[in-house]
């Protein structure tokens, strides 16, 4: 007898454990919160992230700002560097960013064009070089630029021949969200490209 009011007991505990399981699994279901036994404690709320798990949250976003504009600002940032970011309008915005190479022992200015419009941040180190049409020095510069925009696996290089500037250069998709972790990668690798890349192309082309 009380080896089958064990078992009784038993099976009555399972039925109740399996219709707690079943009323979360159908709650979540229906996008309702399943209830939380006693004792547990419910996730904290997403916050900015870590490097290794980097939040993709917007928050609130400023009437007349782009989407991202504050995202933008935050990991800047993070990154420590010096710079400010500001809305064009409604759907673009622009950043200029300092950055220093420890190889080259010089200051590059990272400029970064946001748009909502093209879902994208085109970042840039602006003048890089500047290297006139008619420059001696000039065509070997430039043959030696597209040999390395063949081996960079991020990052090009721009040249126009109206005014010679030459640009190292990047784009980033924000089409479906804000990857602070792409965008993090992508700062971090053209400052050690321009730092990496400048004495090497000032061997062929000194700059003034």
């Amino acid at each position: 007898m009380r080896q089958r009011l064990t078992l009784l007991s038993v099976l009555l505990v399972g039925v109740a454990i399996g219709r707690f399981s079943l009323s979360d699994a159908v709650l979540a279901q229906e996008g309702e919160t399943p209830t939380t036994p006693a004792g547990d404690q419910a996730a904290p709320p997403a916050g900015p992230g870590t490097e290794d798990a980097p939040s993709h949250e917007v928050g609130e976003v400023p009437a007349g700002q782009p989407r991202y504009l504050a995202a933008l600002r935050t990991e800047i940032e993070a990154l420590g560097l010096d710079g400010a970011c500001d809305a064009d309008d409604a759907q673009r915005a622009h950043c200029a960013v300092v950055i220093r190479g420890e190889v080259s022992h010089r200051t590059f200015d990272l400029r970064m064009a946001y748009s909502d419009v093209t879902d994208t941040v085109y970042l840039y180190v602006d003048h890089f070089l500047t290297l006139r049409a008619d420059g001696e020095s000039t065509d070997a510069t430039l043959r030696h630029m597209m040999e390395l925009n063949w081996r960079l696996l991020v990052g090009k290089f721009e040249w126009d021949p109206a005014d010679g500037e030459v640009r190292l250069a990047m784009v980033m998709n924000t089409d479906s969200n804000f990857d602070r972790r792409a965008f993090r990668s992508l700062v971090r690798a053209l400052q050690d490209q321009a730092d990496r890349l400048y004495p090497e192309l000032t061997r062929i082309a000194p700059q003034p």
